[in-house]
Protein backbone atom coordinates (compact mmCIF):
# COMPACT_ATOMS: atom_id res chain seq x y z
CA UNK A 1 0.00 0.00 0.00
CA UNK A 2 1.25 3.45 -1.12
CA UNK A 3 -0.44 6.37 0.26
CA UNK A 4 0.20 10.31 -1.29
CA UNK A 5 1.34 12.68 1.16
CA UNK A 6 0.75 15.63 -0.77
CA UNK A 7 -1.00 16.95 -3.62
CA UNK A 8 -0.82 18.43 -6.93
CA UNK A 9 2.13 16.01 -8.04
CA UNK A 10 0.03 13.50 -9.12
CA UNK A 11 0.51 11.34 -12.30
CA UNK A 12 -0.98 9.13 -14.36
CA UNK A 13 -0.50 5.47 -13.49
CA UNK A 14 2.93 3.37 -14.87
CA UNK A 15 4.58 0.54 -14.55
CA UNK A 16 6.87 0.31 -11.56
CA UNK A 17 10.02 -0.75 -14.24
CA UNK A 18 8.76 2.17 -16.19
CA UNK A 19 8.80 4.75 -12.98
CA UNK A 20 12.26 3.87 -12.56
CA UNK A 21 13.61 3.86 -15.85
CA UNK A 22 12.10 7.52 -15.86
CA UNK A 23 13.59 8.38 -12.64
CA UNK A 24 17.16 7.40 -13.27
CA UNK A 25 18.52 10.36 -15.64
CA UNK A 26 16.97 12.58 -13.13
CA UNK A 27 18.14 11.00 -10.04
CA UNK A 28 21.18 10.57 -12.01
CA UNK A 29 21.57 14.49 -12.85
CA UNK A 30 21.19 15.33 -9.25
CA UNK A 31 23.72 13.16 -8.08
CA UNK A 32 25.88 14.24 -10.49
CA UNK A 33 25.23 17.61 -9.92
CA UNK A 34 26.01 17.42 -5.58
CA UNK A 35 30.06 15.91 -7.25
CA UNK A 36 30.45 18.19 -10.10
CA UNK A 37 29.73 21.02 -7.21
CA UNK A 38 32.00 19.12 -4.63
CA UNK A 39 34.84 17.85 -7.48
CA UNK A 40 35.10 21.41 -8.84
CA UNK A 41 36.35 22.81 -5.56
CA UNK A 42 39.07 20.45 -4.73
CA UNK A 43 41.84 21.96 -6.87
CA UNK A 44 40.64 25.62 -6.23
CA UNK A 45 39.94 25.21 -2.45
CA UNK A 46 43.51 26.33 -1.42
CA UNK A 47 43.71 29.53 -3.89
CA UNK A 48 39.71 30.37 -2.52
CA UNK A 49 40.84 30.05 0.80
CA UNK A 50 43.77 32.36 0.32
CA UNK A 51 41.24 35.30 -0.17
CA UNK A 52 39.97 34.99 2.89
CA UNK A 53 43.43 34.93 4.44
CA UNK A 54 45.94 37.61 5.24
CA UNK A 55 49.69 36.63 5.44
CA UNK A 56 49.71 33.26 7.46
CA UNK A 57 51.86 30.48 7.82
CA UNK A 58 51.26 27.57 5.23
CA UNK A 59 50.45 25.51 8.14
CA UNK A 60 47.73 27.50 8.80
CA UNK A 61 46.33 27.44 5.22
CA UNK A 62 46.76 23.65 5.43
CA UNK A 63 44.95 23.50 8.48
CA UNK A 64 41.76 25.49 6.83
CA UNK A 65 42.05 23.43 3.73
CA UNK A 66 41.22 20.15 5.86
CA UNK A 67 38.77 21.43 8.33
CA UNK A 68 37.17 23.13 5.02
CA UNK A 69 36.75 19.71 3.21
CA UNK A 70 36.31 18.16 6.78
CA UNK A 71 33.65 20.16 7.87
CA UNK A 72 31.57 19.54 4.19
CA UNK A 73 31.97 15.90 5.25
CA UNK A 74 31.42 16.14 9.00
CA UNK A 75 27.47 17.84 7.78
CA UNK A 76 26.53 14.89 5.30
CA UNK A 77 27.75 12.76 8.52
CA UNK A 78 25.42 14.14 10.80
CA UNK A 79 22.27 14.94 8.08
CA UNK A 80 22.50 11.41 6.47
CA UNK A 81 20.76 9.34 8.75
CA UNK A 82 17.86 11.78 9.12
CA UNK A 83 17.55 11.92 5.74
CA UNK A 84 17.05 8.41 5.48
CA UNK A 85 14.39 7.68 8.42
CA UNK A 86 12.63 11.12 6.67
CA UNK A 87 12.17 9.52 3.56
CA UNK A 88 10.96 6.39 5.13
CA UNK A 89 8.46 7.71 6.83
CA UNK A 90 7.25 10.94 4.82
CA UNK A 91 8.36 9.91 0.85
CA UNK A 92 11.64 9.90 -1.39
CA UNK A 93 9.95 12.76 -3.26
CA UNK A 94 9.73 15.55 -0.50
CA UNK A 95 13.31 14.81 1.20
CA UNK A 96 14.86 14.48 -2.06
CA UNK A 97 13.30 18.27 -2.93
CA UNK A 98 14.22 19.70 0.06
CA UNK A 99 17.83 18.45 0.88
CA UNK A 100 18.56 19.68 -3.10
CA UNK A 101 17.27 22.90 -2.47
CA UNK A 102 19.51 23.33 0.50
CA UNK A 103 22.43 22.48 -1.75
CA UNK A 104 21.98 24.79 -4.23
CA UNK A 105 21.03 27.49 -1.60
CA UNK A 106 24.62 26.43 0.06
CA UNK A 107 26.60 26.24 -3.14
CA UNK A 108 25.16 30.02 -4.08
CA UNK A 109 26.41 30.98 -0.22
CA UNK A 110 29.45 30.22 -0.84
CA UNK A 111 29.96 31.50 -4.04
CA UNK A 112 28.58 35.25 -2.46
CA UNK A 113 30.59 34.57 0.83
CA UNK A 114 31.88 38.00 2.29
CA UNK A 115 33.85 36.19 4.90
CA UNK A 116 35.60 33.29 5.98
CA UNK A 117 32.33 32.52 8.73
CA UNK A 118 30.08 32.68 6.20
CA UNK A 119 32.25 30.04 3.49
CA UNK A 120 32.11 26.97 6.80
CA UNK A 121 28.81 27.91 7.72
CA UNK A 122 27.10 27.70 3.18
CA UNK A 123 29.86 24.43 3.36
CA UNK A 124 27.77 22.92 6.27
CA UNK A 125 24.54 24.01 4.40
CA UNK A 126 25.75 22.29 1.32
CA UNK A 127 26.82 19.43 3.11
CA UNK A 128 23.65 18.81 5.13
CA UNK A 129 21.60 19.38 1.59
CA UNK A 130 23.61 16.66 -0.24
CA UNK A 131 23.59 14.21 2.55
CA UNK A 132 19.90 13.39 1.23
CA UNK A 133 20.94 12.94 -2.38
CA UNK A 134 22.47 9.42 -2.82
CA UNK A 135 21.16 7.23 0.05
CA UNK A 136 17.06 9.02 -1.13
CA UNK A 137 18.35 8.27 -4.59
CA UNK A 138 18.88 4.66 -4.20
CA UNK A 139 15.72 4.31 -1.41
CA UNK A 140 13.72 5.28 -4.04
CA UNK A 141 15.60 3.01 -6.87
CA UNK A 142 15.16 -0.06 -4.16
CA UNK A 143 11.49 1.05 -3.86
CA UNK A 144 10.82 0.27 -7.47
CA UNK A 145 13.13 -2.29 -8.66
CA UNK A 146 13.82 -5.76 -8.46
CA UNK A 147 16.66 -7.45 -7.27
CA UNK A 148 18.14 -7.68 -10.28
CA UNK A 149 17.50 -3.83 -11.60
CA UNK A 150 18.16 -2.76 -8.17
CA UNK A 151 21.58 -3.49 -8.63
CA UNK A 152 22.16 -2.03 -11.99
CA UNK A 153 20.66 1.08 -10.89
CA UNK A 154 22.94 1.54 -8.19
CA UNK A 155 25.86 0.84 -10.07
CA UNK A 156 24.59 3.81 -13.02
CA UNK A 157 23.73 6.20 -10.14
CA UNK A 158 27.65 5.82 -8.38
CA UNK A 159 28.67 6.17 -12.13
CA UNK A 160 27.13 9.20 -12.50
CA UNK A 161 28.76 10.57 -9.11
CA UNK A 162 32.08 9.63 -9.92
CA UNK A 163 31.24 11.30 -13.73
CA UNK A 164 30.73 14.37 -11.48
CA UNK A 165 33.50 14.28 -9.50
CA UNK A 166 35.50 13.38 -12.55
CA UNK A 167 34.34 16.15 -14.44
CA UNK A 168 34.31 18.90 -11.19
CA UNK A 169 37.92 19.67 -11.59
CA UNK A 170 38.22 20.31 -15.30
CA UNK A 171 35.26 22.37 -14.65
CA UNK A 172 35.95 24.48 -11.86
CA UNK A 173 39.62 25.06 -12.92
CA UNK A 174 38.15 26.14 -16.66
CA UNK A 175 35.63 28.33 -15.09
CA UNK A 176 37.88 29.90 -12.60
CA UNK A 177 40.08 31.21 -15.63
CA UNK A 178 42.60 29.52 -17.15
CA UNK A 179 41.22 28.58 -20.51
CA UNK A 180 39.55 32.28 -20.52
CA UNK A 181 43.33 33.55 -20.50
CA UNK A 182 43.49 34.34 -16.77
CA UNK A 183 46.59 32.72 -15.16
CA UNK A 184 46.12 30.69 -11.83
CA UNK A 185 47.12 33.37 -9.90
CA UNK A 186 45.08 36.07 -11.23
CA UNK A 187 41.51 34.48 -10.74
CA UNK A 188 41.03 36.19 -8.09
CA UNK A 189 37.00 36.96 -7.61
CA UNK A 190 36.63 34.14 -10.30
CA UNK A 191 37.14 31.72 -8.03
CA UNK A 192 33.48 31.80 -6.71
CA UNK A 193 32.08 31.35 -10.33
CA UNK A 194 32.35 26.89 -10.01
CA UNK A 195 30.06 27.21 -7.19
CA UNK A 196 27.63 29.73 -8.36
CA UNK A 197 27.57 27.80 -11.97
CA UNK A 198 26.36 24.47 -10.17
CA UNK A 199 24.09 26.52 -8.29
CA UNK A 200 22.05 27.34 -11.42
CA UNK A 201 22.41 23.97 -13.49
CA UNK A 202 20.99 22.31 -10.41
CA UNK A 203 17.92 24.57 -10.13
CA UNK A 204 15.80 22.86 -13.49
CA UNK A 205 16.73 19.77 -12.09
CA UNK A 206 14.43 21.47 -8.72
CA UNK A 207 11.75 22.34 -10.67
CA UNK A 208 11.65 19.11 -12.80
CA UNK A 209 12.42 16.63 -9.79
CA UNK A 210 8.10 16.76 -8.92
CA UNK A 211 7.03 15.78 -12.68
CA UNK A 212 10.01 12.95 -13.08
CA UNK A 213 9.86 11.34 -9.57
CA UNK A 214 5.64 11.42 -9.27
CA UNK A 215 3.65 11.93 -6.62
CA UNK A 216 5.54 11.57 -2.95
CA UNK A 217 4.53 8.05 -1.41
CA UNK A 218 5.35 6.70 1.14
CA UNK A 219 5.72 2.43 1.25
CA UNK A 220 4.28 0.47 3.65
CA UNK A 221 6.93 -0.78 5.31
CA UNK A 222 8.07 -4.63 5.70
CA UNK A 223 8.29 -5.77 9.00
CA UNK A 224 12.03 -7.60 9.66
CA UNK A 225 12.99 -7.62 13.26
CA UNK A 226 16.80 -7.90 12.62
CA UNK A 227 18.50 -11.00 14.11
CA UNK A 228 21.91 -11.56 15.35
CA UNK A 229 23.43 -12.16 12.45
CA UNK A 230 21.49 -9.20 10.43
CA UNK A 231 23.24 -6.89 13.39
CA UNK A 232 26.79 -7.91 13.20
CA UNK A 233 27.04 -8.23 9.07
CA UNK A 234 25.44 -4.46 9.76
CA UNK A 235 27.91 -3.43 11.86
CA UNK A 236 30.61 -5.02 10.08
CA UNK A 237 29.16 -3.07 6.34
CA UNK A 238 29.31 0.28 8.56
CA UNK A 239 32.53 0.06 10.00
CA UNK A 240 34.11 -0.92 6.49
CA UNK A 241 32.25 1.89 5.12
CA UNK A 242 34.23 4.50 7.65
CA UNK A 243 37.23 3.02 7.35
CA UNK A 244 37.31 2.86 3.37
CA UNK A 245 35.77 6.53 3.05
CA UNK A 246 38.41 7.63 6.37
CA UNK A 247 41.43 6.58 3.37
CA UNK A 248 39.85 8.07 0.90
CA UNK A 249 39.42 11.72 2.81
CA UNK A 250 42.95 11.48 4.10
CA UNK A 251 44.41 10.62 0.76
CA UNK A 252 42.10 13.50 -0.99
CA UNK A 253 43.37 16.37 1.35
CA UNK A 254 46.91 15.30 1.11
CA UNK A 255 47.27 15.14 -1.72
CA UNK A 256 45.94 18.47 -2.38
CA UNK A 257 48.07 19.68 -0.02
CA UNK A 258 51.29 17.38 -1.41
CA UNK A 259 50.90 18.14 -4.66
CA UNK A 260 50.65 21.78 -4.31
CA UNK A 261 53.17 22.34 -1.97
CA UNK A 262 55.65 19.90 -1.77
CA UNK A 263 55.85 18.88 -5.82
CA UNK A 264 54.97 22.35 -6.82
CA UNK A 265 52.31 20.94 -8.86
CA UNK A 266 49.72 23.55 -10.84
CA UNK A 267 46.39 23.74 -10.47
CA UNK A 268 45.87 22.19 -13.95
CA UNK A 269 48.35 19.40 -13.11
CA UNK A 270 46.33 19.08 -9.82
CA UNK A 271 42.88 18.93 -11.80
CA UNK A 272 44.56 16.53 -14.07
CA UNK A 273 45.30 13.70 -11.33
CA UNK A 274 41.84 14.09 -9.79
CA UNK A 275 40.75 13.13 -13.08
CA UNK A 276 42.53 10.14 -13.38
CA UNK A 277 41.29 9.44 -9.64
CA UNK A 278 38.06 9.53 -10.97
CA UNK A 279 38.18 7.89 -14.10
CA UNK A 280 39.77 4.45 -12.06
CA UNK A 281 36.84 4.71 -9.99
CA UNK A 282 34.55 4.94 -12.19
CA UNK A 283 36.23 2.24 -14.96
CA UNK A 284 36.21 0.17 -11.74
CA UNK A 285 32.37 0.51 -10.88
CA UNK A 286 31.51 -0.54 -14.78
CA UNK A 287 32.70 -3.74 -13.82
CA UNK A 288 29.76 -4.47 -11.22
CA UNK A 289 27.49 -3.95 -13.89
CA UNK A 290 28.29 -7.63 -15.02
CA UNK A 291 26.67 -10.23 -12.91
CA UNK A 292 29.53 -12.55 -13.30
CA UNK A 293 31.82 -10.37 -11.30
CA UNK A 294 29.10 -9.20 -8.90
CA UNK A 295 28.64 -13.30 -7.91
CA UNK A 296 32.20 -13.25 -7.32
CA UNK A 297 32.23 -11.12 -4.19
CA UNK A 298 32.92 -12.12 -0.92
CA UNK A 299 35.24 -11.51 1.99
CA UNK A 300 38.57 -12.36 -0.17
CA UNK A 301 37.78 -9.68 -2.76
CA UNK A 302 36.95 -7.48 -0.27
CA UNK A 303 39.65 -7.53 1.91
CA UNK A 304 42.04 -7.71 -1.41
CA UNK A 305 40.44 -4.20 -2.58
CA UNK A 306 41.54 -2.88 0.67
CA UNK A 307 44.95 -3.76 0.56
CA UNK A 308 45.72 -3.26 -2.51
CA UNK A 309 44.96 0.07 -2.11
CA UNK A 310 47.10 0.45 1.03
CA UNK A 311 49.81 -1.08 -1.02
CA UNK A 312 49.59 1.57 -3.69
CA UNK A 313 49.36 4.22 -1.04
CA UNK A 314 52.74 3.06 0.47
CA UNK A 315 54.59 3.46 -2.53
CA UNK A 316 53.66 6.50 -2.80
CA UNK A 317 56.44 8.25 -1.25
CA UNK A 318 58.48 6.43 -3.77
CA UNK A 319 57.11 8.14 -6.92
CA UNK A 320 59.57 9.70 -8.29
CA UNK A 321 57.38 12.32 -11.13
CA UNK A 322 54.32 13.01 -11.20
CA UNK A 323 53.14 10.70 -14.43
CA UNK A 324 54.04 7.62 -11.69
CA UNK A 325 52.12 9.35 -9.19
CA UNK A 326 49.40 9.32 -11.49
CA UNK A 327 49.86 5.42 -11.68
CA UNK A 328 49.42 5.17 -7.93
CA UNK A 329 46.18 7.42 -7.47
CA UNK A 330 45.07 5.29 -10.56
CA UNK A 331 45.15 1.68 -8.45
CA UNK A 332 44.70 3.44 -5.30
CA UNK A 333 41.12 4.92 -6.81
CA UNK A 334 40.09 1.29 -9.12
CA UNK A 335 40.42 -0.46 -5.63
CA UNK A 336 39.07 2.09 -3.71
CA UNK A 337 35.96 3.12 -6.33
CA UNK A 338 34.24 -0.67 -5.82
CA UNK A 339 34.18 -1.16 -2.17
CA UNK A 340 31.37 1.79 -1.13
CA UNK A 341 28.80 0.26 -4.11
CA UNK A 342 29.48 -3.01 -2.76
CA UNK A 343 28.46 -2.43 0.76
CA UNK A 344 25.42 -0.83 -0.88
CA UNK A 345 24.49 -3.78 -2.71
CA UNK A 346 25.38 -6.05 -0.39
CA UNK A 347 23.19 -4.33 2.51
CA UNK A 348 19.31 -4.96 0.86
CA UNK A 349 20.71 -8.17 -1.29
CA UNK A 350 19.05 -10.57 1.68
CA UNK A 351 16.70 -7.76 3.34
CA UNK A 352 15.52 -4.62 2.25
CA UNK A 353 13.34 -3.04 5.19
CA UNK A 354 13.36 0.41 5.75
CA UNK A 355 16.07 0.75 3.14
CA UNK A 356 16.25 4.85 3.65
CA UNK A 357 17.58 4.23 7.16
CA UNK A 358 19.58 2.01 5.94
CA UNK A 359 21.24 3.53 2.98
CA UNK A 360 21.18 6.95 5.32
CA UNK A 361 23.26 5.51 8.22
CA UNK A 362 26.32 3.48 5.61
CA UNK A 363 26.37 7.01 3.95
CA UNK A 364 26.50 8.48 7.65
CA UNK A 365 29.36 6.11 8.78
CA UNK A 366 31.07 6.83 5.02
CA UNK A 367 30.50 10.70 5.69
CA UNK A 368 31.99 10.56 9.13
CA UNK A 369 35.24 8.69 7.82
CA UNK A 370 35.85 10.77 5.33
CA UNK A 371 35.79 14.27 7.28
CA UNK A 372 37.55 12.61 9.78
CA UNK A 373 40.59 11.82 7.32
CA UNK A 374 39.94 14.58 5.78
CA UNK A 375 40.05 17.32 9.21
CA UNK A 376 43.16 15.18 10.30
CA UNK A 377 44.99 15.44 6.44
CA UNK A 378 46.24 18.99 7.56
CA UNK A 379 47.61 18.55 10.27
CA UNK A 380 48.90 15.20 9.49
CA UNK A 381 50.65 17.07 6.34
CA UNK A 382 52.57 19.46 9.14
CA UNK A 383 54.18 16.52 10.67
CA UNK A 384 55.01 15.20 7.63
CA UNK A 385 53.97 15.62 3.58
CA UNK A 386 53.68 11.98 3.54
CA UNK A 387 52.15 11.08 7.08
CA UNK A 388 48.52 11.57 4.95
CA UNK A 389 49.00 8.62 2.62
CA UNK A 390 51.03 6.32 5.70
CA UNK A 391 48.39 6.89 7.60
CA UNK A 392 45.23 6.39 4.99
CA UNK A 393 47.52 3.00 3.98
CA UNK A 394 47.47 1.42 7.48
CA UNK A 395 44.09 2.11 7.99
CA UNK A 396 42.65 0.22 4.56
CA UNK A 397 45.26 -2.51 6.13
CA UNK A 398 43.11 -2.35 9.06
CA UNK A 399 39.97 -2.69 6.74
CA UNK A 400 41.48 -5.79 4.56
CA UNK A 401 42.11 -7.49 7.90
CA UNK A 402 38.50 -6.86 8.90
CA UNK A 403 37.13 -8.17 5.97
CA UNK A 404 38.48 -11.41 6.49
CA UNK A 405 38.17 -12.06 10.46
CA UNK A 406 34.25 -9.89 10.76
CA UNK A 407 32.80 -8.91 7.69
CA UNK A 408 33.26 -12.30 5.81
CA UNK A 409 31.87 -14.56 8.52
CA UNK A 410 29.34 -11.72 9.15
CA UNK A 411 27.88 -11.99 5.63
CA UNK A 412 28.21 -16.31 5.24
CA UNK A 413 26.11 -16.03 8.83
CA UNK A 414 23.35 -13.67 7.26
CA UNK A 415 22.84 -15.86 4.05
CA UNK A 416 23.31 -19.25 6.41
CA UNK A 417 20.53 -17.68 8.77
CA UNK A 418 18.46 -17.52 5.50
CA UNK A 419 16.73 -13.74 5.80
CA UNK A 420 13.84 -12.65 3.89
CA UNK A 421 14.58 -13.12 -0.18
CA UNK A 422 14.02 -10.44 -2.03
CA UNK A 423 11.58 -12.25 -4.38
CA UNK A 424 8.89 -11.99 -1.16
CA UNK A 425 9.87 -7.93 -0.74
CA UNK A 426 9.65 -7.42 -4.37
CA UNK A 427 5.84 -8.23 -4.56
CA UNK A 428 5.48 -5.39 -1.94
CA UNK A 429 6.88 -2.75 -3.86
CA UNK A 430 4.57 0.10 -4.60
CA UNK A 431 3.00 0.82 -8.34
CA UNK A 432 2.01 3.78 -9.35
CA UNK A 433 -1.76 3.18 -9.54
CA UNK A 434 -1.69 1.82 -5.27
Amino acid sequence: MATDVYGGFERSPRTPSSIAKGAMALLGAMVFVVSLGYGAGLPLIRPYLLRYLDAVPASNVAWHVGMLGGIYLFALFMFAPLWGRLSDRHGRVLVLLIGFAAFLVGSVAIALAPSLEVVYGARVLAGAGAAAIVPTAQAYIADFSTTVDRSRRFVLLGSASFIGFLAGPAFGTWLAGPVMGVTVGQMGGMLNWPAMAVALAGLPLLLLAPWCLGSNRVVEPIAAQPGVSRKRFLHSSMLLALLSSFAVGTFEVGFNLFGSQTLGLTTAAMAAMFITCSLAMLAAQSLLLFSSVRNRIDQRWMAAAFASSAIALAFTSFAPDAGSLGLMIAVVATAAGMIGPVLSYELLERQSAAPGTLLGQQAAAGNLGQALGSMGAGSLFTLAPMAPFWTAALVLLAGAALSLVWWGPARMGEIAAGKLPNIDTDAKRPTASQ
